[in-house]
């Protein structure tokens, strides 16, 4: 079952409904941007496979999809202000591609201090938030690309590690952790975690051992991909080479608060 817990907490303070929805490819899903149409650009990764791809969400079926070069490695993607922005892993590079039809249509530096491309999204208002895999967010400017601060996150005083895919939720940043089945939830002016989501059993045992090509691909099939559906409230998750895309009601999680 899926848990809320507090940042500071052992014990589990809210149980939200999660639904399968059916149909979803099995991909390196490295990042997802849910459109006010239903429809889900989605970013795929590994060398020579890495694509950028529009999908159904409800039936899984595949609309359109951009192959990126074989030495181009993508990760999160984002759609802001007009803009598809891709990340890639090691290349140094944020892609610049048209919203409606996905085409490549600039290439920008990553800003200097942001190590590696991982998780990026946007809040709507003139920002973006970069993960590296650190416990730092990068935020920056979402025209101009240029970095307005550095965000440390840390729950209960410690720092967090291992920010991987992001996803704004009504004012604050959700990010999974790399190689890990649980979501923090971000205030973006202090860094704070207020509280953590466990998302744990969302795959069967079966279904577990049936992910990946090869032992190292099965290591890596954790969870990864967030898109937020504002009109209905909805978290959609999946992961690396996950068969399903799952939909999980947030309103429970919004009144859960941090202990001090």
């Amino acid at each position: 079952r899926t848990r809320v817990i507090l940042a500071q907490s052992s014990q589990p303070a809210a149980r939200p409904a999660f639904a399968r929805l059916s149909g979803y490819g099995a991909l390196e899903d490295k990042g997802l941007h849910l459109e006010e149409d239903g429809t889900l650009i989605e970013s795929t990764g590994l060398y020579g496979e890495s694509t950028v791809r529009r999908v159904d969400v409800e039936s899984g079926r595949l609309l359109h999809c951009e192959r990126l070069p074989g030495a181009w490695f993508g990760e999160g993607v984002t759609v802001q202000a007009g803009r598809c922005i891709q990340l890639l892993w090691r290349e140094g590079l944020l892609l610049v591609r048209d919203a409606r039809t996905l085409k490549l249509r600039d290439t920008v530096a990553l800003p200097s201090g942001i190590s590696e491309g991982w998780g990026i999204t946007g809040d709507g208002a003139g920002s973006l938030f970069v993960s590296d895999g650190s416990d730092i967010l990068h935020e920056l400017d979402a025209h101009s690309f240029r970095v307005k601060r550095r965000i440390a996150v840390h729950a209960a005083g410690r720092p967090l590690p291992n920010l991987n895919e992001l996803q704004w939720v009504r004012g604050e940043v959700w990010a999974n952790l790399w190689h890990e089945d649980r979501l923090a939830v971000i205030e973006p002016r202090s860094g704070a975690v207020r509280c953590f989501v466990d998302l744990r059993g969302l795959l069967t045992a079966e279904e577990r051992r049936s992910l990946g090509r090869t032992p190292a691909l099965q290591q890596e099939a954790v969870l990864n991909g967030l898109a937020y559906d504002e009109p209905t409230g909805r978290l959609l998750v999946t992961g690396k080479l996950w068969p399903r895309l799952f939909a999980i009601a947030t309103e429970a999680l919004q009144k859960v608060e941090q202990k001090p």
